[in-house]
């Protein structure tokens, strides 16, 4: 399921991919691999992968350091993308894959943390999952985004308009109003991309891109979340204020 370029509003629908890929709203794998350690190796109708090799690795909390066991990772191509849970140690092993490179992307998601999407590159990757942060609308937050952050924007397939970007993901409690937020630098210099997206249920209501930007959250809202990204390419981590405030319609 590549990362791709489908929305007259930049980075809309590329940056929400990042919730929709492998988790629901509170990032619980929707279709988990039955146990620690289980490989799904088959298709439907028991159709071999497309090859031999082995991906393997470690999903830890990227703020502790912590492993994650019960987390999944997933290998976008083919249909049914072919899954792993990890185990106690949040070690995976990933059997039946092509070779590295091309299009291909790996990620990792488990509850209660954000997800992280990888190109699929070398033999053996890990995953650092950040736990998933909620402010309340009219608070704020210190965001920083690394180079090695989950991408979330890819030139790949589309090029021409850019660069890879990583983001982080701040997620906002719903409240009805119009809610503005924009993310500061704190070394000076220009905002970052940043698109805050407004979900109810598995629908999005609402998507915004800019910074600041300002969306209109209704009394349907579940949920809002902010992408703060910065290129891929990036020599250094980059840290912003991200601050939020409602207004009445």
């Amino acid at each position: 399921m590549p990362i791709t370029r489908h929305s007259v509003a930049p980075l809309a629908a590329v940056l929400l991919l990042m919730c929709v890929l492998g988790c629901g709203g509170n990032g619980t794998p929707t279709a988990p691999s039955s146990g620690p350690g289980a490989v799904s190796s088959t298709g439907p109708g028991n159709v071999p992968l497309p090859g031999n090799e082995a991906l393997t690795g470690r999903v830890t909390d990227r703020i502790t350091s912590a492993p994650i066991s019960g987390a999944t990772v997933v290998f976008s191509q083919p249909h049914p993308s072919p899954r792993v849970t990890t185990d106690g140690s949040g070690n995976y092993s990933l059997s039946g894959l092509p070779a590295p490179g091309g299009g291909a992307f790996v990620w990792a998601t488990a509850a209660r943390y954000e997800e992280d999407i990888q190109y699929y590159r070398a033999a053996s990757q890990n995953f650092r999952l950040y736990p998933i942060e909620s402010i309340p609308a009219g608070g704020s937050t210190m965001v920083t985004v690394r180079p090695d952050d989950s991408l979330c924007w890819n030139n790949l397939q589309e090029p021409g308009y850019g660069v890879d970007l990583v983001c982080r993901l701040v997620r906002i409690q719903p409240s009805n109003g119009v809610l503005t937020v924009e993310a500061v630098p704190i070394d000076g210099g220009s905002g970052p991309p940043l698109v805050v997206m407004v979900k109810g249920g598995d629908r999005v209501l609402e998507e915004r891109l800019g910074n600041p930007v300002s969306v209109e959250v209704r009394p349907e809202a579940t949920t809002v979340i902010a992408f703060v990204s910065i290129s891929a390419g990036s020599q250094v981590a980059h840290s912003f204020k991200l601050t939020t405030s409602i207004a009445s319609r």
